[in-house]
């Protein structure tokens, strides 16, 4: 007779089976598929390029073994992304019988889903409206007699850190929120630390963008209104308290 222990287990076997079975499936159809999908990733990148200027070459390995790489961590990404939903599913099951109901609301569903969901919104806010803004600053570097070859590997491993970046940081003022939710701070103390959040953002913009102003301010405003706006909804919360 299997012991409790023993059953969890095998339960966590279990689970973690199914999302390799989801991430396998996705990678394998990712794989087969490899030219739509390389369309996805490759012609935002490459129109933000050639907006700027419209003779730039197409995109180059330089190595044999840079093309299999690029794509073999392309299929990588990209099936992470698409069983995100399926790990999530199975780890917050495997996690639910263990915790109150109070502790299932803040830790998984605010805390594991919220964050996640800022995650995905903000990195895809930071492909569609900043990534050319940051395109067109680093093309404004150089001289004109240095022809600019556009490698894929280094092009997308540089998307892919700045968009992960941004993403990041954007999930700030959520952690914000959370600290008020989760009594770890108050609502006071949090207006009263505003100018270091304020601070710790301006920071975080001047490691991510590209040297100079505009582009640090590019960044920075769109995280400095999240942060408004989640200091607006904590707003609410305690008037809502004060009126209860």
């Amino acid at each position: 007779m299997e012991t409790n222990l023993q059953q969890h287990n095998n339960e966590l076997i279990v689970r973690i089976f199914w999302y390799l079975i989801s991430f396998l499936s996705i990678f394998f159809i990712s794989y087969l598929h490899q030219d739509e999908v390389g369309c996805l990733w490759v012609s935002g990148l490459e129109d933000s390029i050639w907006e700027l200027q419209k003779k730039l070459p197409k995109m180059q390995y330089l190595s044999i073994a840079e093309g299999f790489q690029t794509w073999i961590e392309m299929h990588i990404y990209w099936s992470l992304l698409w069983s995100f939903p399926i790990l999530f599913y199975q780890t917050t099951q495997f996690l639910k019988p263990g915790l109150k109901k109070d502790e299932w609301e803040n830790i998984i569903l605010l805390g594991f889903g919220g964050t996640s969901c800022v995650l995905v919104i903000s990195g895809f806010l930071f492909t569609q409206y900043l990534w050319p803004h940051v395109v067109e600053v680093l093309f404004g570097f150089g001289i004109k007699q240095v022809d600019f070859v556009p490698n894929m590997q280094t092009l997308m491993s540089f998307y892919r850190k700045t968009t992960i970046g941004f993403a990041i940081a954007a999930t700030l003022p959520w952690f914000s929120v959370l600290f008020v939710k989760w009594n770890w701070l108050s609502y006071k103390q949090t207006v009263l630390f505003r100018r270091w959040w304020v601070l710790l953002i301006f920071l975080m913009a001047t490691i991510m963008s590209p040297p100079d102003v505009l582009s640090q301010m590019m960044i920075a405003l769109p995280l400095w209104l999240f942060l408004e706006v989640a200091w607006l909804f904590l707003a609410f919360l305690e008037a809502h308290k004060k009126i209860i």
